[in-house]
């Protein structure tokens, strides 16, 4: 996994660490809840930055599975290109071994 990956998930469970304990801190404290009422277009640009990394993550998984794909068939296509110039060279290393002018008399 990449440094810039690594460091994307840990911003990605930073995140979900402080969400976890925001919603544990106000466990059943409706005062605390209510005081905060007035934060709330805080939250909705804290959730949208969560769904922004949600989406920056599929977009990222994606795009390293698409270039890993393209990778594995260039690597295919190179395979089977040497396997055709082995067997050229086995038929004509076979050809020229059975030919009746290269054997002794």
């Amino acid at each position: 996994m990449s440094k810039n990956r690594v460091i994307f998930y840990i911003v990605f469970a930073l995140f979900h660490l402080g969400a976890f304990i925001f919603t544990v801190v106000l466990d059943n404290n409706t005062n605390l809840l209510f005081s905060m009422v007035s934060w709330v277009p805080y939250f909705k640009w804290i959730t949208l930055l969560g769904v922004i990394l949600i989406i920056a993550d599929v977009i990222w998984s994606w795009i390293i599975n698409r270039d890993s794909q393209r990778e594995k068939a260039a690597l295919i296509l190179e395979l089977n290109t040497l396997k055709a110039k082995l067997f050229d060279l086995q038929e004509a290393s076979s050809k020229s071994a059975g030919s009746p002018s290269s054997q002794a008399k």
